[in-house]
């Protein structure tokens, strides 16, 4: 009858318990990874749909086509309110812009966006390049930088610190 344990099985049980941990540490590492990467795309997505909304307010500017391939803007002093500038619809499209582009800096990393005219694939692209056809339907397109959560040592596989878009097309 044995009593007690050898410390072979003691070693063997380090081992294992060490190799389950470092694979829920890793587990935890991915978890934060994406999560964060989520929320990029979430706010993406709210930034769209703002500018989105932005233009549907404006609409005597997008119908004289102010919001067609448009990646600039300047800041009018166009808010509401006591003290701000009163606006027409050209100053107003471009200070809805700046605010934009100024929101994308601000939220999300190496955050970029343009408005443009396109009939494909609406989250292509990337800033400087948007891959804009020029017909079809307005598209407010939005650019960041995302990091990947692995890396398995093959060079030019990871996607680590990659443009990735999203796009939303605008009907008024």
């Amino acid at each position: 009858m044995q009593q007690g344990y050898s410390l072979i099985e003691v070693m063997l049980t380090v081992v294992i318990l060490s190799i389950g941990l470092a694979a829920l540490g890793l587990l935890q590492v991915n978890n934060v990874q994406n999560t964060y990467n989520a929320n990029n795309r979430s706010a993406a997505a709210t930034a769209a749909a703002d500018m989105a909304d932005r233009i549907r307010a404006n609409l005597v500017a997008y119908e004289n086509g102010l919001f067609s391939n448009i990646d600039t803007g300047s800041d009018n002093n166009c808010a509401t309110g006591a003290g701000s500038t009163v606006c027409n619809f050209t100053q107003m499209a471009q200070d809805d812009l700046n605010q934009w582009l100024t929101n994308l800096a601000n939220i999300l990393p190496a955050g970029q966006g343009i408005i443009c005219v396109d009939n494909g694939i609406t989250d292509d692209g990337v800033p400087g390049a948007p891959a804009c056809s020029g017909t079809g339907n307005t598209v407010v397109k939005v650019f960041w930088r995302e990091s990947a959560s692995f890396s398995d040592d093959q060079v030019g596989d990871d996607i680590d610190n990659q443009w990735q878009s999203f796009g939303l097309v605008v009907f008024p």
